[in-house]
This record gives structure tokens, C-alpha cells and sequence, in this order.
């Protein structure tokens, strides 16, 4: 095997070696998730975003998809239109067929978690494979990119970007953009074959479209940060080499991500269509870019929680104090961090092609070398606090707004740096020694064993303290299910926005939706009604201006039967909660914990002695509401 053309992966064996890398993905997974100690029907992740994903998947689990949810969001009824999810619509439909198979939500993320360890060993080892690389070291560069502190910090909390197989696929996509001549043509200037057209490889060209299809109907973010470097990589191949056909090529795959994006979020831009659009809900910022932008201290900086307690203490007070902390999980990781700084020390030190790209062979690694380099670089101007980021949210694009996450691409190309190491370090191990397959062998198992080292385990509680929550959870509605009618209303309080709300007291953001997480479906919640919509309005009305003794005959005429109180909401304020016991005047039903509470308004109502029309009248003068029709 030369330096300059490195052999394609034999068919034959390819799936083998794929199905192997899987198996050791999954193996490792289990062992770091212990699932043999895990409570396989409840998420192992309770961190607040979790409790969305679940609470989603549930959804799906009633009512075939997760846009509309009439138990949640009472009197009327969740919409989740105004956070759009179109472009994790590949992800979500895996998820629906896996919640369908399993019955069980919490089941179903568990799995779908524990899979994506494979799935995202598989597609990198196969994009590396295609590259030509060896399948031992990329197996290995799969193994250690699959199992990055970022799987970890983001976990099921972030279930849609902790499942990152876009990222390698995007990384090939640009590779191919790049060399667009190579990978999408016969190349005319050496065959002889006539026209542009006339040398078009069809199968290839259909293959990066289906990946840019596939891209932009996995992961938003991905979606955004591929179509930036597209756009950028072109338009400096562009001017370096005279060849402005590369922006037809960049323009053409960008538009293909484009239309898809926007077929799949046609749920949402239809109801927008309906029903105008929502300024409040899930609505960004232009300067969001900066508060999660790259930070090139987090890149280079171990993750706090390595292993090593010496290690994560570097990378806790890299972070300490900052004003501007961004997000966790950008560490590349010691390999990476090599392999990023070999990046950019090709920008400064290496020898950039002179040849024109239709006459260097087609798999030259000083073509692979600077396309790693360049595109660490593009990322970095791009992503980085206060970078170019800006200006794309400028343009419209704000929604874009955790550029931090362009790190996936750049730990890719790092990858890509070090593997073109070990080719070299190969090449001389061969050269040197008598017995060189024992000492690549060690070689190898050495480098995985230290990429898996440097990372972090799974951040979660403790099995057995996440079974005990959900277990007072499911116990205290339990008594409520058994008190209350099939379908009554329940208001939750104290009044949280959703979606993204700032912690109330002692309270996570969607902590309201463990109580639906824990019932049986026969209940109806208030929490979950869309900001920024009339659905929602009156529970503004109810905590800003009337508070909910005041409200009570509107809480009436609007048919809740019962209030769940969160005492952890009123942190500093438990007087207040005390007065609305003593307003609705029942004995109130208490967790085991001591943390919720719920008030049957029943006797309240007989007591008050007002009719239905007088009461729906209440909620019309009081919260400025229009009950809903109830069914007959």
C-alpha cells in the first residue's frame, strides 16, 4: 500500500468489520451504563431536558406522534408546533418504531440511547473505511469518537445530539464537495471522455444527495453548521483555485438539505401559516451564538469529571468564574487535542497543494490533510465566541444558536490528522521492526485502551435513586387517579412557561411533567400549554395579575377539579402555599416526601355554590378566557 493510493475497503469483509466495531461499542456502552443494574424502563438520565425527550416520547407512545397532546396543557390541549423538531424527523420516526415495538417510554429511550452507541460506531468506522483507512485504527479512531465526553455530558438529555452519526456523515460530504472531481467525475482532463455531463458518476452523486437528505432530517444543528462550511469551503476552494464550478456544487447540495429541511418542518410552518407565527416560544436571540459559542478553552482542556481527578481539575478551573461558561462536552480529549493542533499547524506550517485538483491522484492524503485543516479552521472562525456565527444569525438564522456543537466536525478532522500519523508511524514500525504486527498490535490496544480512558463516565444518579423518585412519583398520582374521575383537570402551580422556563425555587424546568410521566393516562395537566399563544394567556393572567386564590371560581369555570402544587416552587414563600389549603379549605394530599401537594376543588365548588354558566362567566371577567366546549 503506497502513501499517495490507499486500497478501498474489501467488500467482502466490510460488514464483518463493521458488525464488530458495533458489538465492541455496545459492549463498552453496557459496561460503562452497568445495564445490568439499570432500571431498563426509566430513563437513567433525570436531568431537566430529559424530562421533555420523555415526556415526547410518551406522547408518541398515546397518541402516535408527539405534536399534539390533549392531556397536557389543560383545558385545551398541547401544541407543539412552536418547537419545531423537523429536523430530527429520521430520529423521531426510530424512536416511534421503537417505542410502538417496546409499549413503554422509558424502555424505548433506553434502547434507542444504548443503539446509538453502535449506530454511530458503525457510520464513522464506514466513513474512515471509505476514506481508506486500515479497519483496525478505524475501528479504533471509531471506537474513541463514539465514546467523547460529548456522548456523556449531553446524554438522554439531550437525546438528539448526543446520537451524532450526522457528524461523520457531513464530514464526508464535505470531503466530497471539495474534491468534487474526483467523487463526481471521471475526470475529463485525463480520460478524454468529452463533456462535464458526459462524465457525470451518477451512483456517487446520488449517494451524496441521499447523505445530505439524510443529514438534514437527523440533527438541526448539523444540518446548519454543514451547510455553513459548504457554502464557506466552496467559496474559498472558489478563489484559490480560479474554479467558481464549486459553488454550483456546494449550492447544489445545500439546497438539497435545504428543501428537505423544509418539507419535514412543514408541520410547523403550516401552522404558522394557520395561525401566525409564536415571538415567544423557543425564539432566539441574534447574540445567543456567543453565549454557546466554540471555546477553544474547553476544546483543549480536559472535561471536568475525567477520570483522572488531576485532569478534571484542570478543566473545571479553565472554566471557573468565566462569565460565559457556553456548554459542556466540547473537550476533544488528549488524541483530539493532538490531532487539532496538528490541524492548525498545517494552516501555518504545511505544504499546501500547488497542482490544480484535476491532475493529483485521487485519494492524495495531502489533499485529505488540507481538507481537515481547512475546515478545522472554518469551524473555528464560524463557531468560536464572537465569531462569524453572528453573522449567519444576522441573516435570519438564529435558531442556529449552540455553534459550541460544530465541535463533532472538528474533532472528526482532528481525528483524521492523527490516523494520517499513524499511517506514517505504520510505514516506520514496518520499516524498523523484525516483528512489527506484536508491536502495532500493542500499539493499538494501548491507543484504545487510553482514548477510552480519557473521557468521562455517564453523568446520572444513582439507579437506585431514580427508581425511588419515580416510585413516590407513580405512588402519589396513584392516590390522586384513585380519588379523581377518568379525565379530570388538575392545574399545576406554581404557573412555570413552557417551553424553556428559568428554575423556579428549588424546581427543574420541566418538572411539571413528572407528574404525567407517572400517571396512567387518565388525567389531564395544565402545564405544557405553548407560550406565547391564547391557549396559554390565562395562566400568565393567573400568576402575574390575579394569583390563584383570587382565580379559584375561574379555575372552576374552566373545569380543573384539582391543584398539584410543587412545594419546591415556593422556596422562601411556603406561607402562600398554606393560604391556598386554607382558601380551598379541604385536608390536602401530601407525597411521601413532602414535596407535592394536591387539593380536590370538588367540595370547594359545592360549597361555592355557583352555577356552570356563572362559573365559565368567571373565567371570562377573571383570566379574560373563554372556557372550551366540553364534548357532550
Amino acid at each position: 500500500m503506497s502513501a499517495t493510493e490507499p486500497t478501498a475497503a474489501p467488500r467482502r469483509r466490510l460488514p464483518l468489520e463493521t458488525l464488530g466495531v458495533a458489538l465492541a461499542a455496545w459492549i463498552w456502552g453496557a459496561i460503562l451504563l452497568r445495564i445490568w443494574d439499570m432500571p431498563k424502563r426509566l430513563p437513567f438520565d433525570t436531568r431537566s431536558d430529559a424530562t421533555l425527550i420523555s415526556s415526547m416520547v410518551k406522547t408518541m407512545g398515546e397518541r402516535g406522534w408527539y405534536l399534539n397532546q390533549p392531556r397536557l396543557g389543560a383545558p385545551f390541549g398541547q401544541q407543539f408546533y412552536d418547537f419545531p423538531h423537523g429536523g430530527e424527523s429520521f430520529q423521531l420516526f426510530a424512536m416511534k418504531v421503537l417505542v410502538t415495538i417496546t409499549g413503554d417510554w422509558g424502555l424505548a429511550i433506553n434502547l434507542y440511547f444504548f443503539l446509538g452507541f453502535g449506530v454511530l460506531a458503525s457510520v464513522t468506522f464506514l466513513v474512515l473505511r471509505h476514506l481508506r483507512f486500515g479497519p483496525v485504527v478505524a475501528g479504533i479512531a471509531a471506537l474513541i469518537f463514539t465514546f467523547m465526553p460529548y456522548h456523556f455530558t449531553h446524554g438522554e438529555m439531550h437525546l438528539w445530539r448526543s446520537t451524532y452519526y450526522s457528524a461523520p456523515l457531513a464530514a464526508l460530504l464535505l470531503v466530497w464537495a471539495t474534491a468534487w472531481r474526483e467523487r463526481f467525475l471521471t475526470d475529463p482532463a485525463r480520460t478524454g471522455k468529452g463533456s462535464v455531463r458526459g462524465n457525470l458518476r451518477w451512483a456517487r452523486i446520488a449517494g451524496a444527495v441521499a447523505i445530505a437528505v439524510l443529514i438534514a432530517g437527523t440533527e438541526t444543528m448539523t444540518t446548519g453548521f454543514t451547510m455553513v462550511l459548504l457554502g464557506s469551503g466552496a467559496l474559498v476552494a472558489a478563489i484559490r483555485w480560479r474554479e467558481p464550478a464549486r459553488l454550483v456544487v456546494a449550492v447544489g447540495l445545500i439546497g438539497v438539505m435545504g428543501i428537505t429541511f423544509g418539507v419535514l418542518s412543514y408541520p410547523t410552518l403550516n401552522y404558522y401559516r394557520v395561525h401566525g407565527t409564536n415571538e415567544q416560544a423557543a425564539r432566539r436571540l441574534v447574540t445567543e451564538s456567543e453565549l454557546y459559542g466554540l471555546k477553544l478553552s474547553r476544546l483543549i482542556t480536559p472535561q471536568g469529571g475525567h477520570r483522572l481527578e488531576a485532569l478534571s481539575d484542570i478543566g473545571e478551573r479553565a472554566q471557573d468564574q468565566s462569565s460565559v461558561r457556553s456548554e459542556g462536552g466540547q473537550a476533544l480529549g488528549i488524541l483530539g487535542t493532538a490531532g487539532f493542533l496538528g490541524a492548525l499547524w498545517g494552516a501555518f506550517a504545511g505544504r499546501w497543494r500547488r497542482e490544480r485538483p484535476d491532475i493529483r491522484p485521487g485519494w492524495d492524503r495531502s489533499a485529505l490533510r488540507e481538507d481537515a485543516t481547512t475546515f478545522t479552521l472554518l469551524a473555528l472562525l464560524f463557531g468560536t465566541i464572537g465569531g462569524l456565527a453572528i453573522l449567519v444569525s444576522m441573516a435570519g438564522f438564529s435558531q442556529i444558536r449552540v455553534w459550541n456543537r460544530i465541535m463533532l466536525l472538528i474533532a472528526f478532522f482532528a481525528m483524521v490528522i492523527v490516523l494520517l500519523w499513524t499511517e506514517q508511524l505504520t510505514a516506520w514500525v514496518r520499516s524498523r521492526s523484525k516483528r512489527p504486527q506484536a508491536v502495532l498490535g500493542v500499539l493499538a490496544v494501548a491507543v484504545l485502551a487510553f482514548g477510552l480512558w480519557d473521557s468521562i463516565p455517564p453523568q446520572r444518579k444513582a439507579y437506585s435513586e431514580i427508581e425511588a423518585q419515580h416510585a413516590g412519583d407513580r405512588a402519589f398520582v396513584g392516590q390522586i387517579e384513585e380519588l379523581m374521575p377518568d379525565g379530570a383537570k388538575i392545574l399545576q402551580l406554581p404557573i412555570i412557561d413552557f417551553p424553556e422556563a428559568q428554575p423556579v425555587g428549588k424546581m427543574e424546568d420541566y418538572d411539571h411533567l413528572r407528574a404525567y410521566l407517572a400517571d396512567d393516562g387518565t388525567l389531564r395537566w395544565s402545564y405544557g400549554s405553548i407560550k406565547g399563544r391564547p391557549d396559554a394567556a390565562w395562566q400568565v393572567a393567573l400568576r402575574d395579575r390575579v394569583g390563584p386564590i383570587g382565580a379559584l371560581p375561574a379555575i372552576l369555570g374552566l373545569g380543573f377539579e384539582g391543584i398539584w402544587i410543587d412545594t419546591y416552587g415556593y422556596v422562601g414563600k411556603e406561607d402562600e402555599v398554606d393560604q391556598i389549603i386554607e382558601a380551598v379549605g379541604v385536608e390536602p394530599l401530601v407525597s411521601a416526601d413532602g414535596r407535592f401537594i394536591f387539593l380536590d376543588l370538588r367540595d370547594y365548588e359545592r360549597r361555592a355554590d355557583l352555577s356552570d354558566e356563572e362559573l365559565r362567566q368567571a373565567a371570562i371577567d377573571i383570566l379574560g378566557v373563554t372556557p372550551p366546549e366540553e364534548p357532550s
